[in-house]
This record gives structure tokens, C-alpha cells and sequence, in this order.
């Protein structure tokens, strides 16, 4: 993928940029916000690795710019530890994952794939799956011609679901994708987030359980 870099701190660029190049991608790295919205103006990206503590316009911005903007290409956050309100503001603005600092290089190396694998974003793209649809630059879900009201993990995990409609995901690989680390989560938290997704979306159900194996969304493969 080719993928852009945006870190202040050059040695953790150049850290970043020979891990990604190792990994066969293809890295640019700049290191303030006015040179990522340069860079992605003039030249089409994969993927950002976007550093929300910038000099001069920080993370955010960029990524609030970027996504009212429509351009497509997914953003990966590089956030404080402990930081829950960075995650949960980059999350609402439209960044497809987050890494909390400081973090190993092939942590980052594995995220950078597991994006790699997700559909690209096109402006103005939607999902729908029956009569659900999801706005990928808006974020906003309707049944039909009623708003339903999501939290930013809930819109998440519908994301996920809607982008292979009958695909059955187990409960582990939900974790992967839509919580930081799965082996920090019990994975009883996703039949939670099953839960509420399927009252809110309401009937007739679209979220299905498969047993012993997940969920999937529409009718399982035959």
C-alpha cells in the first residue's frame, strides 16, 4: 500500500517507514498537519498513519479536513495510552483504528495489514444490506427512512459486518477489528454489542447467530 506517514518526531518516522517498507509497502513520511494535507491533496494514499500530537494543526484536524473532504483512504491514529478521550474523538471523525503510544513496531506492522484487508472507502460510498444502509463519510444508519442512533463501537461493528454481508465472523475476530486488543477483551462483550445492535436495528432481524462459530448480517452463505 502506499501510505503516509505523520509524525513530528523524526526518528519514530523513520522507525515507522523502514518497518512498512520491510513489510512491502510503499511509506512517505512528513511530520506537521499543513504537509499531510499537502501530500494527500497532491497524491492519492492507501493509508495514514496520522500522529494526533502535531505542531501547528494537530491530528484531528487533519482528520476532520480529510473526512469532510471525502477523500478516501483509511486513517490509523497514533494515540497516548490511557488517552480514552483521543480515542473515542478520533473514532467519531471518521479514523478506522488507533495504536496507543508507545507501541512495537510489528504491532503497527500487523495493524497496517489488517486495514490493508478491509474494503477501500470511495467518497460518497454507502452500505446497505435489506433495507439497512450505513454512510461511510457520515456515519449515519437508516432503517428504511428511519435514523438510527449508534455509539461509535456499535457503528463500527455494523461496518464490519455490512462490508461481507454473509460472512460469519467469530467472536475473536470482531475483537481484532473492532476493540484494540482481543486478548484484552472478553469476547462475551461482542454478543453484548450483538445485542444492542439488533434492538436497535430492529425487526425482522438481520444480525444472525451462527452457532458454536459467530454472527454474520443477511443470509449466510449456502
Amino acid at each position: 500500500m502506499r501510505i503516509l506517514i505523520v509524525e513530528d518526531e523524526r526518528p519514530v518516522a523513520r522507525q515507522i517507514a523502514a518497518a512498512l517498507t520491510e513489510a512491502g509497502h510503499d511509506p512517505k513520511a512528513v511530520h506537521d498537519g499543513e504537509a499531510a494535507l499537502d501530500e494527500v491533496n497532491k497524491t492519492p494514499f492507501d493509508l495514514i498513519v496520522l500522529d494526533i500530537r502535531l505542531p501547528g494543526i494537530d491530528g484531528f484536524e487533519v482528520l476532520r479536513r480529510l473526512r469532510a473532504q471525502h477523500l478516501a483512504g483509511r486513517v490509523l491514529l497514533l494515540t497516548a495510552r490511557g488517552a480514552v478521550e483521543d480515542r473515542v474523538t478520533g473514532l467519531q471523525l471518521g479514523a478506522d483504528d488507533y495504536l496507543p503510544k508507545p507501541f512495537a513496531m510489528r504491532e503497527l506492522v500487523a495493524r497496517v495489514r489488517a486495514l490493508g484487508r478491509r474494503y477501500p472507502e470511495e467518497p460518497g460510498m454507502s452500505l446497505r444490506v435489506g433495507d439497512v444502509t450505513l454512510d461511510l463519510a457520515t456515519h449515519d444508519v437508516h432503517r428504511g427512512a428511519q435514523r438510527i442512533e449508534l455509539s461509535p463501537r456499535e457503528n463500527m461493528l455494523l461496518k464490519v459486518l455490512m462490508r461481507e454481508p454473509g460472512r460469519v465472523f467469530t467472536r475473536t475476530e470482531l475483537c481484532e477489528r473492532v476493540w484494540e486488543h482481543a486478548h484484552e477483551y472478553d469476547t462475551k462483550l461482542v454478543e453484548v454489542f450483538i445485542g444492542r445492535l439488533r434492538k436497535k436495528l430492529g425487526d425482522p432481524p438481520l444480525i444472525h447467530t451462527v452457532r458454536h462459530v459467530g454472527y454474520t448480517i443477511g443470509n449466510p452463505k449456502a
